[in-house]
C-alpha cells in the first residue's frame, strides 16, 4: 500500500476536527462530511478506519502525543494540529502498511494547508520520534 491516501486522510482530519468542534459523535458528523467532501469508497473507508482507530485508541495516542510533545498542555495546542497528530500516530500504530514517511510528510502537508506554516514544523517534531516508537515495536506501539 504505497500509494498516497491525501483523500482519506482529509475526510479523517475533517471528521476529527468537526467531532472535537461541535462535541458530536461520528454518526452525527459523517453524512454531512461525505456530501461535503464526496470522498471515493476507497478514500471514505480508509479515512472511516483512521477516524475509528483514533476514537478507539485515543488514551494510547494522547499519552505518546505528551510524552513527545514536552513542554506542550496537549489540551492547549491548536484543534487542527491535536486533530492531525492523532490521526498520524493512529495510523502509524494501526496500520503498518502505511510508510512511515508517508505517513510524516502527509501529517506535515495537512498541517501546513488546514492550520498554519509553523504547524507543520512543530507536527513534524513531534511525529518524528512517536514514528521511531511506535514503528519499532516499543512499549504501547503495538496497540492493534
Amino acid at each position: 500500500m504505497s500509494e498516497v491516501r491525501t483523500g482519506a486522510r482529509e475526510l479523517a482530519l475533517h471528521l476529527l476536527y468537526q467531532m472535537d468542534q461541535r462535541k458530536e459523535d461520528l454518526t452525527q458528523i459523517l453524512p454531512e462530511a461525505i456530501e461535503f467532501l464526496r470522498p471515493t469508497a476507497e478514500d471514505r473507508n480508509f479515512g472511516l478506519k483512521l477516524v475509528e482507530g483514533v476514537i478507539e485508541h485515543r488514551e494510547v495516542i494522547d499519552e505518546h502525543l505528551r510524552k513527545a510533545a514536552r513542554n506542550w498542555d496537549l489540551e492547549r495546542v491548536a484543534s487542527l494540529d491535536r486533530c492531525v497528530l492523532r490521526l498520524a500516530v493512529a495510523e502509524l500504530m494501526l496500520i503498518p502498511e502505511s510508510p512511515t514517511r508517508v505517513v510524516l510528510d502527509e501529517a506535515i502537508e495537512l498541517a501546513k494547508s488546514y492550520s498554519t506554516e509553523q504547524s507543520g514544523r512543530f507536527v513534524n517534531g513531534v511525529l518524528d520520534p512517536i514514528a521511531k516508537i511506535v514503528r519499532s515495536g516499543g512499549a504501547t506501539g503495538d496497540a492493534k
